[in-house]
């Protein structure tokens, strides 16, 4: 015969435990910091090689009912104890290292392991100092290459903490002479040495010929080189520099455009968003936080970016018709491909105007009222609320930023809000009330178009226009001479200092016994000067790769598709991916699909189209399609 009690395990570990807090049957008493712990010998002999040596050699110990325990904290024995006796681990925030201290000594592997993985997962700008010295002491090599590298991700910010100044020489060299340190340049890392220098400058002066080893002189300002002339070194001391002639890793960035497709994290396989870069033609991925689906995203003027809001992508666990509005609110590191905390918003919301203006950032609407606004400050990582919005928009928004003002966008009206002034104002609203706008600023102007008209009904389709709106003249107008656009999916991308507009109609191939949906992307650029969309007929020059567009086609129909334009690492981006490889991850059931594609040879785009406003990407498919292209848009710091 042969059974097994799956619950026996457990159950021998729940009576261990209460026989300790009964003290009943216990053989040894551990004196922590004037605390006592009756405890059982064969218990800690069992779960520690610490207790057993202890228990199992000559040393006096093995005999005393008392055993006095050094360099442990009570607070660190009594969590270790809790584990031995439950097998559950439980630490507040500020006692992990020592709970890691009291652990590493005891050679509790499984709590010192937990512990440095605890400190790797929390690290941020006001303790990853701190965390490095202490894992520099403790020999834990990964935690010290773990808060290395998240300093250099966050270096400027990093040095100005009162911890960094109380690095040791050794490690603050280690850290500078780092090439992906994240810096907007050379100067910076000088002054962050410089001040480590100057809070003790009597004791450090004498460290800047060694510090400036790591200093790159390509790159240092004439001004900055100057400074470090004029310091005092002791004698027979010189300044020399780095031999290295490669640029930090923060000094490199690329503009490349961020594709966001609404409810896009609806795929379990899908955590991340396709990332362009125009320059080579290469795609890359950006990490996306998990479980948040339709939330927002902007940039700021250097770059950083934010995301905010959202529901949770598990729909599973919500309620049929039900919208859990978050209030999580996220920092791109650029360097490790994360998205980390930061303070969370006043109101929960979804689907929010989330625009950088002037050193802030805004949160308008999304809430349950759908009204509400806020304000984040970078500097204190706080936010604070601002005056909502005069109109309640039932339906959804869009936000974009101009000179000094915030424009508000939504089928209730378009407002205006001055942060100079902290008002909002009335605007006129567009000609046609959009039911889902997306919009861009350009040259002094805002564009404009619906992403959600009623298909349904074929005039209303057919009248889907581009409207522009000029702040000069507090006027609506249709952009393009009024030429009305038929799409599934459009949007508006800024790049190369014009504008273009991407459409994408899903079309149904009936050629196949298969009934099978094929993407159809128009592409035109705008100019102004003419005040017309006219088709790009220059491949080379094109912005936009075919493959890509049939990520932005295979989403459900009407899904709406954003860009936003920021000046990122590729590098850093993780490992390049094939567009196709992209795609059929994102949506592994088109993958056979998309094997049995006739056309795998070329761009699919099709030059031979007669009308000046269209330009075709065609997937998988050649037969001829006479279409006329629209434009959705995306503010370029509004997702």
């Amino acid at each position: 015969m042969y059974a097994a009690n799956t619950s026996h395990c457990n159950g021998v570990l729940h009576k261990l435990n209460l026989l300790r807090e009964r003290e009943e049957l216990t053989d040894v008493v551990l004196e922590v910091e004037g605390r006592s712990f009756p405890c059982h010998r064969a218990v800690l002999a069992a779960f520690t090689l610490y207790f057993r040596g202890m228990f199992t050699s000559g040393y006096a110990e093995a005999k005393q009912e008392t055993i006095n325990i050094q360099d442990v904290s009570g607070v660190a024995m009594a969590t270790i104890l809790d584990y031995l006796y439950t097998g559950v681990l439980h630490a507040e925030p500020d006692q992990v290292q020592a709970v890691m201290s009291a652990a590493r000594l005891l050679q509790v592997d499984f709590v010192a392991r937990q512990a440095a993985e605890y400190m790797k997962d929390h690290l941020d700008v006001s303790n990853c100092a701190d965390v490095l010295m202490y894992a520099d002491m403790q020999g834990d090599s990964d935690l010290v290459k773990a808060s290395n590298r998240y300093m250099a991700s966050r270096f400027n910010q990093v040095a100005l903490q009162p911890s960094f100044l109380q690095l040791s020489l050794p490690l603050l060299q280690s850290l500078l002479d780092r090439d992906d340190l994240m810096t907007s340049s050379e100067d910076d890392v000088v002054q962050a040495a410089l001040r480590w220098i100057k809070s003790d400058q009597e004791e450090r002066m004498q460290h800047l010929p060694a510090l400036s080893k790591s200093f790159r002189h390509s790159f240092i300002s004439p001004k900055q080189l100057a400074e470090i002339e004029t310091k005092c070194l002791p004698t027979d001391s010189k300044v020399t520099y780095s031999k290295s002639t490669d640029q930090r890793l923060g000094h490199v960035r690329t503009e490349m455009q961020i594709f966001l497709q609404e409810d896009f994290l609806g795929h379990d396989s899908q955590q991340c968003a396709p990332c362009f870069d125009p320059s080579t033609g290469e795609l890359y991925r950006i990490n996306m936080p998990k479980n948040l689906d339709s939330f927002s995203v902007t940039a700021t003027v250097d770059h950083e970016l934010y995301l905010a809001g959202g529901i949770l992508a598990k729909k599973d666990n919500i309620l049929p018709g039900m919208t859990f509005r978050q209030r999580k609110f996220y920092q791109f590191n650029h360097l490790l491909n994360t998205w980390e905390p930061r303070c969370e918003m006043i109101s929960p919301r979804v689907r929010c105007g989330l625009v950088y203006l002037k050193g802030f950032i805004y949160a308008i609407g999304g809430d349950s009222a759908k009204e509400s606004a806020e304000r984040y400050d970078p500097s204190c990582d706080e936010w604070t609320p601002i005056p909502a919005i005069p109109q309640s928009m039932s339906s959804e928004l869009c936000v974009v930023t101009l000179d000094d003002s915030i424009y508000v966008i939504s089928k209730e009206g378009c407002y205006c809000f001055s942060t100079t002034e902290n008002k909002w104002r009335k605007i006129a609203d567009m000609i046609q009330p959009p039911l889902h706008p997306q919009a861009i600023t350009y040259q002094g102007c805002i564009y404009c178009i619906d992403c959600d008209k009623d298909w349904g009904d074929p005039v209303q389709a057919l009248q889907t226009c581009i409207e522009m709106y000029n702040p000069a003249n507090g006027e609506w107008k249709q952009s393009g001479n009024g030429k009305s656009y038929v799409f599934d999916t459009a949007t508006l991308v800024k790049h190369g200092g014009t504008l273009y507009i991407f459409t994408v109609q899903i079309i149904d191939d009936h050629r196949n016994i298969v009934l099978r949906k094929k993407s159809v992307v128009y592409v035109n650029q705008y100019h102004k000067e003419t005040e017309s969309w006219l088709n790009v007929t220059d491949k080379d020059s094109l912005v936009f790769p075919s493959n890509l567009m049939k990520w932005l086609g295979s989403g459900n129909t009407g899904n709406r598709t954003d860009c936003l334009v920021a000046r990122l690492i590729p590098q850093c981006l993780g490992k390049r991916t094939l567009v196709e490889d992209l795609v059929a991850e994102m949506f592994p059931d088109e993958e056979e699909e998309n094997n049995d594609s006739s056309d795998s040879s070329g761009s699919g785009i099709s030059d031979d189209s007669d009308s000046e406003d269209n330009l075709l990407y065609q997937e998988d498919s050649d037969e001829d399609n006479s279409h006329e292209d629209g434009q959705s848009g995306s503010d370029e710091e509004d997702v």
